[in-house]
C-alpha cells in the first residue's frame, strides 16, 4: 500500500456525530474515492490584501498527494468530511470545470484579470492524468487568452507544457514548482504521493526549455527539518532553469 501522509482521521469540528472505526474489523479500507462536485462556478475569487491574486480555479477539493503540512486540510471540515485521511480518500472532482470556465470568462460581468490553478489543492494530483480537467480548463484559458499561474508539486504538470507555451508567448503564464526538500526519504514522509525532489526538478527544467516562465516555492520551512536546505534548493531550481 502507498503511504499516507496520516493515518487519523480526527472528529469533524462542525459534525455532532462522530465515526469510531471497529478495532476488531480490521484496517480501514486504503482505497481512494472520486466523489462528483456539482458546484455551478468554477472561478473563486476573495479580498484577501496579502495575497497576489484575486481568482483562482481548483479542479478537486481534497489532494492526494497527502502533504502532512497542507494548510487545505481544514477545508475539508466544511464538506462535512476529516481533515485527516478523509482529505486524502475523499476527493471530489468537478467534471464540468472546463464548461463553466467558458460560460465565466465570456459573461459580460467578467473582467479579465490572472488566474490561479490551484490555489488550494494541486490541480496536478495523481488522478488528474486520468480525468485531464486541469488540461482542459487550461485549452479554455488558451483559447481565451487568459492569464493563469501554475502552482503543483507534480511532474504532471510538463504534460501540458504545449499549452502554457501557447500561453506564456502572450505573456500569459508561469508556473512555480514547489520543493520542500531535495531529500527524498524526507519527501516521502512529508509529501508521500507527491513526485520526487528529481522529478520537480526536472520539471523546472522542461518548462523553462518549452518558454515557459517558471519559479520555485521553497514551503514550508519547518526549523531543524529543512531550512538548512534552502541554499541548496534555489541552487538547485536555478540551475534547472528556474528564474
Amino acid at each position: 500500500m502507498q503511504a499516507r501522509g496520516t493515518r487519523t482521521n480526527p472528529p469533524n469540528r462542525f459534525e455532532k456525530l462522530v465515526f469510531e472505526p471497529d478495532p476488531e474489523a480490521g484496517a480501514r479500507d486504503p482505497r481512494t474515492e472520486f466523489l462528483t462536485d456539482s458546484s455551478q462556478t468554477i472561478i473563486s475569487t476573495h479580498e484577501s490584501p496579502d495575497i497576489s491574486f484575486r481568482a483562482s480555479v481548483n479542479p478537486y477539493r481534497g489532494c492526494e498527494h497527502g502533504c502532512s503540512y497542507c494548510y487545505a486540510r481544514p477545508y475539508h471540515e466544511f464538506l462535512g468530511f476529516s481533515s485527516g485521511m478523509d482529505f486524502e480518500q475523499k476527493i471530489l472532482v468537478k467534471p464540468r470545470a472546463d464548461e463553466l470556465l467558458r460560460a465565466e470568462l465570456s459573461s459580460s460581468g467578467w473582467i479579465p484579470q490572472p488566474l490561479a490553478m490551484s490555489g488550494v489543492t494541486d490541480c496536478y494530483q495523481p488522478v488528474e492524468r486520468r480525468l485531464r480537467i486541469t488540461r482542459a480548463c487550461l485549452e479554455v484559458l488558451a483559447e481565451f487568452r487568459n492569464p493563469v499561474g501554475i502552482v503543483t508539486k507534480n511532474h504532471l504538470v510538463t504534460r501540458d507544457a504545449d499549452l502554457l507555451a501557447d500561453l506564456a508567448a502572450f505573456g500569459a503564464a508561469s508556473a512555480h514548482i514547489s520543493i520542500t526538500t531535495l531529500d527524498p526519504a524526507l519527501a516521502r514522509i512529508l509529501e508521500p504521493r507527491a513526485s520526487l525532489p528529481r522529478y520537480r526538478l526536472d520539471a523546472i527544467a522542461r518548462l523553462s526549455a518549452a518558454g515557459v516562465p517558471v519559479g520555485v516555492l521553497v514551503a514550508p520551512v519547518i526549523p531543524g527539518l529543512n531550512e538548512h536546505e534552502i541554499p541548496a534548493i534555489l541552487a538547485a531550481a536555478r540551475k534547472a532553469g528556474a528564474s
